[in-house]
């Protein structure tokens, strides 16, 4: 569901209908709009709201009797059946969260110890694929509301591609760039694979997401998760420091693995689109703009979680934080599967609510519960999947450094504050959303850049555990608030 406004109550209409995914996003969309039941009968001929958009999601395509003269109805293959969400099964979406759990887990691993350029490579192409990855899936979500899944499909095979490529491109052009204006010399050819690879499975993992084949990314995980229980039981160790990433690469067999798993979520993605073809109908205008809102949303997300590693390369003199530490931000970015579980019965419950509800004051205090029983939830799950992962490594590899402790618990108040922007962003608010996380991603990167080599690490991971509380709490606020709007239909 998208956040545009047009002008007029019939461009909302248009906007809401062919945008949104569900009955109830596009009742948000309409009544956040000024849309209500009124406006409804005198513009568009229905009884009101939900007479509308229940139409539109009653099987007979995504418009029904609504269709403006250019609409081609979809045929059999892209019915409301095939495309609808909830058609699709849900049970594996806590698996979801694995999408980012490998790239996170190589740059706190290797980033923090090699050359600072190479890292600054790695880095800038794990946050440009990561936000590129967040653009792609919002625009193939507009072709599922179009009902035509094999377009979204289409656009997911050749974004992975066109990905693929640009970024071989872009890695070349930039090893090249940095090895004529910097002194460095520990970039390579291995660089270049690194950048591409994570920019590969980033992409193609999106899209066996997108095409509801959690289980398959998981399969493609596998190896990667031997790889990484070799590194751990053959006593791995990581490079030393400005040593090259190329060097960390190509040391051990669990390099292969890693790279088996990505070829596998490629292949795995390539397979799953395999209907793909070209659009009946054009995507809604200004859905692009908002492709590009959502990729500036991801790459403030992937600056706010590596923000450790970020840090160490602003300020020369941080000491690093060994992956003892750094493995803190894995249940964040696992738990993210457990978020999108939680938004789908979240979407249940103000339905049932929408239409069993008697007053507008009784819909506000009842979605406010909602949303706050939801959001601790979620806190709850990432608060023991932290302590779970804690415990794991005390009882297996010796854990023992207690900078575990505040790291978790920062990246818990962040989780939170991601939920509640997700939760905003479900409602079309995302305009809401990027001002706060910008404002707390500009005071961390100058609060890093400001700091010397009189600043300990746990210094650094109280600062940001401060703007990290300050961003959370005003999230919740937002949300708490726009998840109890309700529009009068009289």
């Amino acid at each position: 569901m998208t956040e545009e406004s047009p002008r007029s109550s019939s461009g909302v209409v248009e906007h809401a209908l062919r945008s949104s995914t569900v009955a109830l996003e596009a009742a948000v969309v309409l009544e956040s709009s000024g849309v209500n039941d009124e406006a409804v009968r005198r513009g568009h001929g229905a009884a009101g709201v939900f007479t509308l958009v229940d139409r539109r999601f009653a099987g007979s395509g995504p418009w029904g009797p609504y269709a403006p003269p250019q609409w081609v109805e979809p045929d059999a293959r892209t019915s409301a059946a095939q495309a609808a969400p909830g058609a699709r099964p849900t049970r594996w979406f806590f698996l979801r969260g694995l999408l980012y759990a490998v790239p996170a887990i190589v740059a706190f691993t290797l980033l923090p110890a090699a050359d600072h350029v190479e890292s600054a490579l790695l880095l800038g192409g794990l946050l440009l694929s990561w936000a590129g990855g967040y653009g792609m899936t919002y625009l193939a979500w507009a072709y599922i509301g179009n009902y035509d899944v094999p377009a979204a499909h289409r656009f997911l095979r050749r974004s992975v591609l066109l990905g693929t490529l640009v970024a071989l491109v872009v890695a070349v052009v930039a090893v090249y760039a940095s090895l004529l204006l910097t002194v460095t010399m520990q970039v390579s050819l291995w660089t270049v694979l690194l950048l591409v690879g994570q920019t590969v499975y980033l992409l193609s993992a999106a899209a066996l997401l997108m095409a509801g084949r959690e289980l398959r990314l998981l399969v493609a995980l596998l190896p990667a998760v031997a790889g990484a229980g070799y590194y751990a039981v053959a006593g791995g160790t990581a490079p030393p420091p400005g040593a090259s990433l190329a060097a960390a690469a190509a040391h051990g067999p669990e390099t292969l693995f890693l790279a088996v798993s990505v070829l596998l979520t490629l292949l795995f993605a390539l397979e799953a689109t395999r209907d793909a073809r070209r659009p009946v109908n054009r995507l809604v205008e200004g859905v692009t703009a908002s492709a590009l809102l959502h990729c500036a949303y991801g790459l403030l997300i992937g600056l706010l979680v590596l923000f450790p590693a970020l840090n160490e390369l602003i300020n020369d003199n941080f000491e690093s934080l060994p992956m003892t530490v750094t493995l803190a931000a894995l249940p964040l970015v696992v738990s993210m599967g457990v978020a999108e579980v939680l938004l789908l019965d979240n979407r249940r419950q103000i339905a049932g609510l929408l239409r069993s509800t008697g007053s507008v004051a009784g819909f506000v205090r009842a979605a406010r519960q909602v949303y706050l029983v939801m959001a601790a939830r979620f806190a709850a799950a990432l608060t023991l999947m932290t302590v779970g992962l804690g415990g794991l490594g005390i009882a297996l590899f010796g854990f023992s450094d207690l900078r575990y402790l505040s790291l978790g618990g920062t990246y818990v108040l962040l989780g939170v504050a991601i939920f509640a922007a997700m939760v905003l962003n479900t409602l079309g608010r995302i305009r809401l959303v990027l001002p706060v996380l910008g404002t707390g991603v500009a005071v961390l990167l100058a609060g890093a850049a400001g700091a010397d080599h009189t600043v300990s690490d746990s210094a650094a991971i109280a600062w940001l555990a401060a703007v990290t509380a300050v961003m959370a709490a005003v999230l919740v606020g937002i949300a708490h608030r726009v998840v109890s709007e309700a529009a009068s239909h009289r």
